[in-house]
């Protein structure tokens, strides 16, 4: 037994580590201890088949490979509960998947500090020192054990068996990323149809009224965007001044909210026929067809992700336009374009041909890193202090930042509404964000993870809508501005804004519409949001 015992020391120093890095920085609730006794029983699991294998160059490597996914799990799985108090979940890894390198750079440099540096130093460095310390000639299996291989192999399938019976195997690492990462695979998939499937499969389609001439649409989808610090929704800081003065001219309304808070899961509910109540429609049909199919001519205009190898769930949907352009060609290297190449590329849509259209602006909004999401002409908020109960200089920077990106994204919205402004059609622009973010408001946290459900601003996003004069004159708007609003329903109310009947609208989901009925908002997978925060 002196390999299994050789072995198993090396993966119990990597485990105890991060325990111990879990103990300094950490409170010890269940989730650790329930991850400690995972991860103690996964190592069990590598080691067995070295007591099998009567090979020594085949043992050796496999210790190699088997060492070097089970160390790197337990410090990607330790870094990220350090950060965000909750264990690794399928969500990230759906994140993680739909991020080009650029976003996850930004999104490393933004969340690193000295801790963690200090952590994967000495992490590494212990790996490092594991591997060399065990050498092929140490591979070498007791006779005796031949006869135990039965008996082994029972050991390893019972404690598969009760990992996954215990549920305990939900914080393993690398199951969680494989599961992920083949659903992410199939849901890709399906979704890719959207890019060659122009009119989908929507029955009865009609227009309940037909406007007179030119109609512009313009819908602006913002990116981690709080309600809670745009100024026209009353925050302390005048983060929304081009809005502001032009208030009498929008519907801003007040209790909207996404169903969860990633990017992915939340558009593609928004964007298609998926709610919460039907997650699988997603896949049977998008605004973007369903435009199609009533003669719009539609655009997808994106500084998200450029077309090509890094293509995301949310550019296939994308792509289901009449024209698509991705404008972040930058890619990989130095910072990403802002979002005032949208407008240009507006400007010269309107100048094609074609009296009904409607373009979908995907904006990078306020998402990390922050100050990477302005120019430096709207460095408004600098060295001033913001009101928080978190009194850190660093904190101070990101709350700051995050204001200016935040007015900045107000001078890219009403500089879409003066464009279309100019066009003097029947139009509209419809302004709201894929999620919301807590930038250190009501906890000491910035970002959005859905696992760290402990704060409603992940959720709270602005739903702003500008329509023009000729627009008011040809439909009658049922505002419903207080009214409770989940945008897992946008699909309806946008076929609404552009009056479109179809078999598959529903008006009653429309915030738009005099049938409009409040729902259960359930976000995430079950949670009832308002109960949850009342």
């Amino acid at each position: 037994m002196k390999i299994f015992v050789k072995i198993f020391f090396r993966y119990l120093i990597v485990i105890f580590l991060a325990f111990l890095f879990d103990c300094i920085f950490n409170e010890i609730t269940e989730s650790v201890i329930y991850n400690l006794v995972e991860n103690i029983l996964f190592a069990i699991i590598l080691v067995c088949p070295h007591l099998i294998i009567n090979n020594k160059r085949i043992s050796h490597l496999l210790y190699v490979v088997f060492y070097l996914v089970f160390s790197l799990s337990v410090c990607i799985e330790t870094i990220y509960y350090f950060l965000f108090d909750t264990t690794f979940g399928s969500s990230v890894i759906f994140v993680v998947l739909d991020s080009n390198y650029q976003e996850s750079k930004e999104f490393i440099r933004f969340y690193s500090n000295t801790y963690i540096i200090l952590f994967v130093i000495i992490f590494f460095i212990a790996i490092i020192l594991n591997l060399i310390a065990l050498k092929q000639k140490d591979f070498i299996i007791n006779e005796r054990l031949k006869a135990f291989r039965i008996k082994i192999f029972g050991l390893f399938i019972g404690i598969l068996v009760f990992l996954k019976l215990s549920l305990l195997i939900i914080y393993n690492s690398p199951y969680m990323i494989i599961r992920a990462g083949i659903e992410y695979y199939i849901e890709s998939k399906k979704l890719s149809h959207y890019a060659n499937d122009k009119n989908g499969n929507f029955s009865d389609v009609s227009r309940s009224f037909d406007m007179q001439g030119q109609e512009v649409y313009v819908i602006i989808i913002g990116e981690a965007t709080s309600r809670l610090h745009l100024g026209i929704y009353d925050y302390y800081r005048n983060t929304t001044p081009l809005l502001e003065d032009m208030e009498d001219e929008l519907l801003i309304y007040n209790k909207v909210i996404s169903p969860d808070t990633y990017t992915i899961a939340s558009l593609t509910k928004a964007l298609t026929l998926g709610n919460y109540e039907n997650p699988e429609a997603k896949f049977e049909g998008s605004i973007i067809q369903l435009l199609n199919k009533a003669n719009f001519k539609t655009y997808w205009v994106s500084v998200q992700k450029p077309a090509g190898a890094d293509d995301s769930q949310i550019t296939n949907l994308g792509l289901g336009a009449d024209k698509s352009y991705f404008l972040n060609i930058k890619r990989a290297e130095g910072k990403t374009i802002h979002d005032e190449v949208l407008v240009e590329k507006l400007d010269k849509i309107l100048l094609e041909k074609g009296n009904k259209k409607v373009i979908f602006l995907h904006t990078l909004g306020t998402h990390v890193d922050y100050k990477n999401r302005y120019p430096e002409s709207f460095k408004f908020f600098n060295n001033e202090i913001p009101k928080t109960k978190f009194k850190k200089e660093h904190i101070y920077k990101e709350i700051n930042a995050y204001d200016n990106a935040v007015r900045y994204t107000d001078y890219i919205i009403s500089s879409v509404i003066k464009t279309v402004k100019k066009a003097n059609a029947h139009s509209c622009v419809l302004y709201f964000s894929d999620h919301g973010e807590e930038v250190y408001d009501d906890i000491e946290f910035s970002g959005h993870f859905r696992d760290k459900l402990r704060t409603k601003n992940v959720y709270e996003i602005p739903f702003i809508l500008w329509r023009s004069e000729n627009y008011k004159e040809g439909k009658t708007m049922f505002p419903h501005l207080d009214s409770k609003y989940m945008i897992d329903d946008l699909f309806h109310s946008m076929a609404d804004l552009f009056s479109i009947k179809a078999k598959e609208v529903d008006y009653t989901r429309s915030i738009f519409s005099e049938h409009f009925k409040e729902r259960k908002r359930i976000v995430g997978d079950s949670v009832d949001y308002d109960n949850y925060f009342k």
